[in-house]
C-alpha cells in the first residue's frame, strides 16, 4: 500500500490531498482497475473532523477502492466561501482521472463522499459541475465531464441554508445547547453559515451555494443518509433533495435512521471513542452504500 500526501494546487493554496493506493501484485488482482472514492470531511467549513477522514480512508481501501482524503480549503487554511471548497473537490476529480493509469483506476468509476459540510461541496458539484463559472475556476479549457463524479455518497449533509436557516429559526429546541459540539447550536450555525457563504450573505448566495436547488437529470446516482435526530442539520433537508432527485429521474437511495446524533461518522469504534457518536442501528449504513456504489460504479 502507498500512503502519500500532496497538495491540490501550485502556489500557496492549501488544499491538500493524502492517497491511499493498493498495490497491484500479480498473485492478488495483477492488472485490475480500482474504482476510486474522494472523501470529504465534516467540520462547519472551520477545519476538518478527523473522524471522517482516515477511518473513511481504510474502510473502503479494504473494500478494493482506491482512496484520496481531500483536505479542501477552509476557514482555519484560508477563505472558504462558496465555491472554493467546491473548486478543490472538482481539480481532484481531474487530478484522479488525469492519473488514473499511474494509479490503476477505472476513470469511469470514481465517487465522492462527503459529511456535513463536506456532504454540501459533494453535493454542489454532483448538481453543478457543468456550470460554466465553476468550469471556468477550475480550468477554463477543460471538459466540464472531467469534474463529473459517477456516483455520489451524502453523509447527513447541508443541502439547502435558506430551510436549514428558516426551520433553525423557529426551533427553540434544536438552538439549545449541543454536548457533541460543545457550544450552542445557534452559534455554531452562526460560524458555519459566515465560514461557508460569507458575513451578511444574500439569499443569492444563499441559493447558489444550496445543492437542492440545482438538481437536474445530470446530476449522478445519489446515496443518502441521515438520522432524524441529528440536532444540528435538519433530516427535512435529506428528504427534500431525494424527492427533488426523484423529480429529475436520477437513481437514487435514501436511509433515514431514527437514532443517532449529527457526526457519527462510521458510527462505531473505528471512528471515535465518544459513546455518544456510536449507533449499532446506523452503523449499516457503509455497507448500503458500498452495496449502491458497486450497482452504479459497473
Amino acid at each position: 500500500m502507498i500512503i502519500e500526501r500532496k497538495k491540490v494546487w501550485g502556489g500557496k493554496r492549501q488544499a491538500a490531498y493524502t492517497m491511499y493506493l493498493l498495490d497491484n501484485s500479480v498473485e492478488v488482482d495483477g492488472g485490475r482497475k480500482h474504482p476510486a472514492i474522494i472523501i470529504c470531511g465534516g467540520g462547519g467549513f472551520m477545519r476538518i473532523s478527523e473522524r471522517e477522514k482516515q477511518p473513511l480512508a481504510i474502510y473502503f481501501l479494504s473494500n478494493g477502492y482506491q482512496v484520496f482524503v481531500l483536505d479542501y480549503i477552509t476557514k482555519s487554511t484560508g477563505i472558504a466561501y462558496y465555491p472554493g471548497p467546491v473548486t478543490d473537490l472538482a481539480k481532484m476529480i481531474m487530478i484522479v482521472r488525469e492519473n488514473a493509469e499511474q494509479w490503476n483506476i477505472d476513470p469511469n468509476r470514481i465517487a465522492v463522499i462527503g459529511f456535513s459540510a463536506g456532504g454540501q461541496i459533494c453535493a454542489s458539484l454532483a448538481t453543478q459541475w457543468h456550470d460554466e463559472t465553476l468550469v471556468s475556476k477550475v480550468d477554463a479549457g477543460a471538459n466540464p465531464e472531467l469534474f463529473r463524479p459517477n456516483a455520489v455518497v451524502l453523509c447527513y449533509p447541508l443541502l439547502d441554508y435558506l430551510y436549514q436557516i428558516k426551520k433553525g429559526e423557529s426551533d427553540n429546541e434544536r438552538n439549545g445547547f449541543s454536548p457533541s459540539i460543545g457550544m450552542k447550536k445557534s452559534d455554531f450555525i452562526q460560524m458555519f453559515l459566515e465560514a461557508g457563504v460569507g458575513v451578511n450573505a444574500t439569499k443569492e448566495q444563499y441559493i447558489k451555494a444550496s445543492p437542492y436547488y440545482h438538481v437536474s437529470e445530470k446530476t449522478p446516482p445519489t446515496f443518502i443518509w441521515h438520522t432524524s435526530r441529528d440536532e444540528l442539520i435538519y433530516a427535512e433537508q435529506s428528504l427534500r433533495f431525494a424527492e427533488k432527485l426523484s423529480e429529475n429521474h436520477v437513481p437514487y437511495e435514501i436511509h433515514i435512521f431514527e437514532e443517532g446524533a449529527h457526526g457519527l461518522s462510521l458510527s462505531t469504534e473505528n471512528s471515535t471513542s465518544n459513546q455518544e457518536l456510536i449507533n449499532k442501528d446506523a452503523a449499516i449504513w457503509p455497507d448500503l452504500a458500498l452495496n449502491f456504489l458497486k450497482r452504479h460504479l459497473c
